[in-house]
């Protein structure tokens, strides 16, 4: 499996950070940063929607807490379409990014983050496709999000897919992503 190592070192990673931190802190964080959203794909030109929710952690990288670094753990469940045909999938998605944040006070804060985003489908139904779908996915992702009150928060990105949807090499993955964090 092309994803597994991916996954080995974003929780080696995780566990490595979050040892120097108080157990109940992880948690708060973890649930701070519960998510949900919706991808907007675009495979060879062809439109398709996927759903998710997921949490992260934050590791600020600086004395200022400015500059952090993100894992995440995303679950993910919709259709894709391309021009070959079109499936239903079920998968998890680990990004990790490194971000920035541009201001934070009590009413409004904003940041930016780029970074890689792994996938792996564990379920693919539906399929209606000669070719065969390519169950791990990599790409590059780049965005903003926008705090509101200490509350909430909007997020905005691309996804740019480094992987193909296929294994034949067709259907190249890109997608606009939007998500509302509690």
């Amino acid at each position: 499996m092309k994803i597994f190592i991916p996954f080995c070192l974003f929780f080696m990673t995780f566990f490595s950070l979050s040892a120097k931190t108080d157990g109940k802190d992880v948690l708060k964080e973890l649930i701070n940063n519960a998510h949900g959203g919706v991808e907007v794909h675009d495979v060879d030109g062809r439109q398709s929607y996927t759903g998710y929710v997921g949490t992260g952690y934050r590791f600020y990288l600086d004395d200022k807490k400015k500059l952090f670094i993100y894992p995440g753990i995303d679950f993910k469940w919709g259709e894709y379409r391309a021009e070959g045909g079109s499936f239903k999938s079920t998968s998890v998605a680990i990004p990790i990014t490194v971000g920035y944040d541009l201001f934070n006070n009590d009413i409004i804060g904003m940041n930016l983050y780029g970074g890689v985003t792994f996938e792996q489908f564990f379920s693919v139904t539906d399929q209606k496709t000669d070719a065969e779908v390519n169950r791990s996915q990599a790409g590059l992702t780049g965005g903003t999000s926008i705090r509101l009150l200490n509350k909430i928060s909007i997020n905005a990105s691309y996804y740019y897919g480094l992987t193909t949807l296929f294994n034949d090499g067709n259907g190249r993955t890109s997608s606009y992503n939007f998500s509302i964090n509690f």
